[in-house]
């Protein structure tokens, strides 16, 4: 089996991704963990090189647990019987995810607990900045990164295997409104500014309910969803 283009291979690949999330619980909490993760970065504004180390533990431990499914269908699609070969392939399998398991805790531990980081944290939280001026690519970042894991657990919890395309979230819609909300707050609101994002976020809305891919609710819960994430970032006490 050969894939015919580019695009085929990119949704072959996230197909796979779809399986592993829904037929692994556990991968659906780390991905809960990788959200919350993504926001703590964010509010204690970790340097860039702590990021980098952040998001490469994260990507080990799934990456891991990619092949790890990989492996134990293979096995299980040669031989539906107890066989010490195929015990041992998926062993080892399972070993892969622990070392990288642990690997992210060794980082996770260093650069969050690290001296008096979450004391200090926590005791100038008070004194945050509130509604502060971000800079705006951090928090699309952060925000795509996380809204693409609830929409896709949303997805997921609703029985829907495809994560590109339809199901109980629109992703596009969601996307369109958070760049609405974060041209809104980079413009401050200028209200010429605020209403053509709005209606371009609302034409990609509006072709997404008349191409019957969503339902009007599912594109009402991408938009919300999207502008819940923005403002929640906006509001999240970042220390200085």
């Amino acid at each position: 089996m050969h894939n015919k283009n580019l695009a085929e291979s990119f949704a072959h690949a996230f197909e796979g991704l779809a399986h592993v999330m829904w037929t692994q619980p556990h991968v659906r909490i780390q991905l809960t963990m990788v959200a919350l993760v993504l926001m703590l970065s964010y509010a204690m504004k970790l340097q860039t090189l702590q990021v980098l180390l952040v998001l490469s533990a994260i990507t080990m431990v799934l990456v891991a647990e990619l092949f790890n499914t990989a492996i134990e269908v293979v096995v299980n699609l040669i031989t539906d019987r107890y066989h010490p070969l195929a015990k041992i392939a998926k062993d080892v399998a399972a070993a892969g995810v622990l070392i990288a398991s642990i690997y992210s805790l060794l980082v996770g531990g260093g650069i969050f607990l690290s001296g008096d980081r979450i004391r200090n944290f926590l005791i100038n939280a008070h004194t945050a900045t509130f509604l502060h001026n971000p800079n705006p690519v951090i928090v699309l970042l952060v925000g795509f990164g996380v809204l693409s894991i609830i929409v896709a657990l949303g997805k997921i919890h609703a029985g829907h295997s495809n994560i590109l395309q339809g199901g109980a979230i629109s992703g596009h819609s969601a996307v369109a409104f958070m760049l609405f909300a974060l041209i809104s707050v980079q413009s401050k609101f200028n209200p010429i500014i605020c209403v053509m994002a709005f209606f371009l976020a609302f034409l990609v809305a509006q072709s997404r309910v008349e191409g019957r891919i969503h339902t009007l609710a599912q594109v009402i819960w991408g938009a919300t969803l999207a502008l819940a994430v923005v403002t929640f970032l906006m509001l999240l006490p970042v220390t200085h």
